[in-house]
């Protein structure tokens, strides 16, 4: 009871604090300087199918609060630790390569003029145009089906798909056990039955992803520099290491071909990778490299490779969306 008491007014707080700027310098005075991890920018902040999408609105607040408070600074400035005194350092970073990051957050960026690193992967030059997870997140919300992966049957409960052998939760059987392509596709093979959303444009946001056109309009951005976010959006900690090398090679090739640019930072999808990926990826060229709402192994913390993020998640106000990652 005391602790849900506590976490009541320490949310207040951040409302007070966000809204009214009073005590936002002293509150901020300890506050460490961070990379924020986006994903998509929609023009709500719906959290139907997920909470991975902050609204247009809740985004161009949480600037103008960064702006007044914080110094925001680019990824490699906070890599190569050129920081600037008196206030806490933030770099900004979007992972998936969402459509919604070029129609809503490019543009609010450019006119605050900050930067942003957005992390993309090489989907578009494969047969898929849908990441898995987004796949699995509204075909969760728009069938009850029974379905069939590889002989497992998988019955969905509140929106959730969950084996019947075993009651694993089928997104965490794919993201930790079954992480290569093949068992992606077959999983969304397996919705035969599925109302093609695709074709409805209320879903636009919350899964189409840049073309290569809009992927080459952010590169030329003077405020939206481009990263790898690997090349199929697997986890490369967790796949063999020659496969998750290949990976990161292609997704450096796709992206430096179509930019035109050198590819330098990368953002470990699902925040997966081992400590031979991290070599992997330097001996690749990547300088800048990623993890994601914690490190993985006690070497990360010392090592100058790799740093962590702080993710960005709709929750119950566009204050604490951002506060409590502060």
């Amino acid at each position: 009871m005391f602790a849900r008491i506590q976490n009541k007014l320490s949310r207040l707080s951040n409302d007070f604090v966000f809204n009214y700027g009073i005590f936002a310098s002293n509150w901020l005075k300890e506050t460490e300087h961070t990379i924020l991890m986006y994903h998509g920018v929609d023009k709500v902040g719906r959290t139907y199918f997920n909470s991975r999408h902050t609204s247009q609105a809740h985004f161009y607040k949480h600037l103008k609060f960064l702006k007044k408070y914080c110094h925001i600074i680019s990824l490699a400035d906070f890599f190569d630790k050129r920081f600037i005194s008196g206030k806490p350092n933030i770099a900004l970073t979007f992972d998936d390569g969402y459509r919604n990051n070029f129609l809503y957050a490019k543009p609010i960026l450019e006119s605050a003029k900050v930067n942003g690193t957005f992390f993309i992967t090489g989907l578009n030059s494969s047969d898929a145009d849908i990441l898995w997870a987004d796949f699995l997140n509204i075909a969760s919300k728009l069938t009850n089906q029974t379905i069939s992966i590889d002989g497992e049957k998988f019955e969905q409960k509140n929106g959730v798909y969950h084996s019947l052998d075993t009651g694993k939760n089928l997104y965490t059987i794919i993201k930790d056990e079954k992480a290569g392509s093949d068992y992606k596709q077959l999983m969304t093979e397996s919705f035969i039955d599925l109302y093609d959303f695709k074709k409805d444009p209320a879903y636009d946001d919350y899964w189409k992803l840049m073309t290569d056109e809009e992927i080459t309009e952010c590169s030329n951005s003077n405020f939206i520099h481009i990263g790898s976010h690997g090349f199929l959006h697997n986890n490369l900690g967790t796949i063999s290491q020659e496969t998750a090398t290949k990976e990161l090679l292609d997704s450096k090739n796709y992206l430096e071909n179509l930019t035109q640019t050198t590819i330098n930072s990368l953002a470990y999808p699902d925040g997966s990778y081992s400590r031979e990926t991290i070599d992997s990826a330097e001996n690749l060229g990547f300088k800048y490299q990623t993890a994601a709402e914690g490190f993985l192994f006690p070497e990360d913390f010392s090592d100058n490779r790799i740093r962590d993020r702080k993710g960005i998640y709709s929750c119950d106000s566009c204050a604490n969306d951002l506060m409590i990652n502060l």
